[in-house]
């Protein structure tokens, strides 16, 4: 059995649910939590129980975000034995180059090293918030592509070296048009003008 968790704060259209739920289907038999919505002893209960543990989340300056974090440390505070299990993450970024992933990582490499776990590997995935919300098939196909390899790799218990992905057909250009059209939306649904938002970058707060 595997043990997968959903680190993102978000409670709905969680990019790292949306990976998580991409490879359900190719995992053999599994259990799915968010650390939002669930239990860290419930989870921790499982885990105890599982084979593997793939935990998704996403990059926050360049590490793990706090709700993952303070769940790695519940275990460690809590002394949940998982020597040798395996954990594998999928990480995604803002950022159009998954390797900004590389130090979040690290961290989880390390914290395995602590806890006596064996890292497994990690999908690091560049332009999370594009890849996990399109439907467009050539944007998302080597991100899907390397998840549906990873379910493999998972199911046999099997390590990797960290794989970095890319979202196809995204140059620079085409990611600063559709990060922006994204950026100017999300604001405009919290009361926004977009004239408001360009007029912030002419604030004097000397």
């Amino acid at each position: 059995m595997f043990t997968l968790i959903n680190g993102s704060s978000k409670m709905k259209e969680s990019n790292s649910q949306t990976f998580l739920n991409y490879i359900l289907k190719d995992l053999d038999l599994c259990k799915v939590y968010s650390l939002k919505k669930d239990k860290f002893e419930d989870i921790a209960r499982n885990i105890k129980l599982s084979e593997a543990i793939v935990i998704a989340f996403p990059l926050y300056v360049d590490a793990p975000n706090s709700l993952t974090l303070s769940f790695l440390e519940y275990l460690i505070d809590n002394k949940v034995r998982i020597e040798n299990k395996k954990v594998y993450t999928i990480i995604n970024c803002g950022f159009r180059e998954g390797k900004h992933n590389l130090v979040a990582a690290n961290i989880i490499r390390l914290w395995c090293n602590k806890v006596k776990a064996i890292y497994s590997g990690s999908i690091l995935i560049g332009a999370g918030e594009i890849v996990g919300k399109s439907k467009c098939k050539i944007i998302s196909k080597d991100v899907l592509t390397k998840l549906k390899k990873f379910a493999f790799i998972v199911n046999r218990n099997d390590t990797f070296n960290d794989c970095i992905t890319t979202a196809g057909l995204l140059n620079n250009k085409m990611f600063m048009i559709i990060a922006n059209i994204s950026w100017y939306k999300t604001c405009k649904s919290n009361g926004l003008t977009k004239k408001e938002i360009n007029g912030y970058k002419r604030w004097n707060f000397n």
